[in-house]
């Protein structure tokens, strides 16, 4: 066995292993499953063999869902979604569509994001640093693994979406075979301007999210405005091949022939690099986010003048608020003004162009699909909660009295906290209503209803955080969040926000589904609070 099929091995052995300790961990997580899986497992090589094989087989069941995903989510539903009408110079305007966002994603976000070579990796601090194996060794053989299995991921996704769209076999290959090697090339020129000055682009966060903002823009811009010229003709014809091909074997030579990897490791496997240890990181960045400023902590009550005559929990709660008042109100002020600032940007963008985008959208029943996913990322609630338990929780959960009157301050942080949501919710219908008085004004019945299911939505989403932070408390001493059940709800709320952006529900009937659900859910949360709180409200 030569060198780079020994490293393909040790590389291929560690990312399994690895596989199978956090398989061990989250199934011991499990509230019932896991009682059946004992700590020993870990120690128990013969079992670990048998499970390798079942994660060797998720993991490429993975990296085929993954492409399937990226492409039929990011692309395939994009193009399948525009009105024909509106591209009529073109011969195939839903595959040319796919091609362009594929085109600008994949070729161009992705490769200025994306690094394998300059990848802060904890795979790589281990294969290098602790394995001892060879740098130039360990890079050719994760490059050629790399890319080598993405190739062969991209090409069923890429045969099944193109042949949908009336492409060819052939237009599906060529795709495959220039995105993997235009990736190539992004590696030596993230080489080489590492080479030139020392820079790791992958770490330059400007630049990385200013390329995402304004490619994904341009990527997504035919959608609104179809006469942006779309550029998958260049994918599609014997020009990306024809340019590509020599360019990324060009490439691929030089990685090979490279010398000196041994400085790029180094620099990519700092030992106090805190992206090789993403927990250290994450636990950082999450007490970072809920501590309070200086000087906030002198305040008191009468001097904020809103303690009143209240007393109890009421009294604790205003206090806590006031105290608190960056870590409550930063997020809702800048929520605001990012749908300020944007919502004026394309107020002025509709305005300039009435009459192309008039016809797309006739009624409020345009932004119905984009409604749930668009608050849910807007709505306040898991950094509030991560601050209730940092600042105060924690410390009041060791008292029996504080839980068992669970109920009670839960209902008093759902009232302050709705009245937040509510506030940013009634800005972005705002901003809707403002925009519909632009393009076409709409019915008062079809604006009102509008405003009632943002409200409705910002309730919903007010309630889930509370609901998972009482009935599950999934926050641990350290801030890390233990509770499996919590992921799996969080996930599938997220992920139903998700599934509606490709589901046109008439506006009646959404308002309907979203306010009989919003109050279903907040009487259930108050009964099941009031039940188990005083059991579930504790420190893990």
């Amino acid at each position: 066995m030569n060198p780079m099929q020994r490293t393909v091995n040790q590389v291929f052995g560690v990312r399994i292993s690895s596989a199978v300790n956090r398989l061990i961990y989250y199934i011991r997580k499990l509230p019932l499953a896991g009682r059946l899986v004992p700590e020993s497992l870990y120690a128990k090589v013969s079992a670990k063999r048998a499970l390798s094989v079942v994660a060797w087989i998720l993991m490429i069941l993975w990296g085929l869902i993954s492409k399937l995903l990226y492409l039929g989510l990011m692309a395939y539903y994009p193009a399948v979604s525009i009105k024909l009408d509106s591209f009529a110079g073109y011969s195939n305007p839903q595959l040319l569509l796919f091609s362009h966002i594929f085109l600008i994603i994949s070729f161009i976000t992705a490769g200025v994001s994306n690094c394998t070579i300059l990848e802060p990796k904890r795979e790589k601090f281990i294969a290098v640093k602790l394995m001892r194996i060879q740098p130039d060794v360990y890079m050719k053989a994760t490059l050629g693994y790399k890319y080598l299995t993405s190739f062969i991921y991209y090409i069923p996704a890429l045969l099944l979406f193109v042949l949908l769209l009336d492409g060819t076999v052939m237009q599906a290959l060529s795709l495959a075979v220039t995105v993997t090697l235009s990736r190539v090339i992004w590696e030596y020129i993230h080489l080489k301007l590492f080479e030139a000055n020392g820079m790791v682009l992958v770490k330059q966060n400007l630049i990385v999210w200013l390329t995402i903002g304004i490619t994904y823009a341009l990527a997504y811009a035919p959608l609104l405005f179809p006469k942006v010229p779309l550029l998958g003709g260049i994918l599609l014809s014997w020009v990306a091949p024809v340019i590509l091909i020599p360019l990324g074997v060009f490439a691929l030579l030089r990685l090979a022939k490279y010398q000196d990897y041994r400085a790029v490791t180094d620099a990519a496997t700092k030992r106090d690099d805190p992206l090789l240890d993403m927990g250290r990181l994450m636990k950082e960045a999450e007490l970072k986010s809920v501590q309070i400023k200086a000087g906030e902590t002198d305040l008191t009550v009468r001097q904020d003048g809103q303690g009143g005559n209240k007393q109890g929990y009421a009294f604790l709660n205003t206090l806590f608020f006031a105290r608190h008042r960056s870590l409550i109100l930063d997020p809702v002020r800048k929520r605001l003004a990012l749908i300020a600032g944007l919502g004026a940007a394309v107020c002025v963008v509709f305005a300039m162009n009435a009459d192309a985008i008039g016809p797309v959208i006739t009624g409020p029943s345009f932004f119905v699909p984009y409604l749930a996913f668009t608050l849910y990322l807007l709505s306040v609630g898991e950094r509030v909660c991560r601050a209730f338990f940092y600042n105060c929780d924690l410390s009041m959960m060791r008292y029996s009295f504080y839980r068992a009157a669970a109920p009670e301050h839960f209902r008093i942080r759902l009232l302050n906290l709705a009245g937040h949501n509510l506030l940013i919710a009634s800005t972005f219908a705002a901003m809707l209503t403002l925009l519909a008085r632009i393009v076409a004004p709409w019915s008062t019945p079809d604006t009102v209803m509008l405003w009632i299911s943002a409200l409705c939505l910002s309730l919903f989403f007010t309630v889930h955080h509370l609901a998972l932070y009482y009935l599950f408390q999934p926050y641990s001493t350290e801030l890390n969040v233990k509770n499996p059940l919590y992921h799996v709800v969080n996930m599938g709320v997220s992920m139903l926000c998700g599934a509606s952006l490709f589901f046109s529900i008439p506006l009646v009937n959404f308002t309907a589904i979203i306010g009989g659900v919003a109050l279903v859910y907040l009487a259930c949360t108050l009964i099941l609070v009031s039940r188990f709180g005083h059991r579930t409200f504790r420190v893990k």
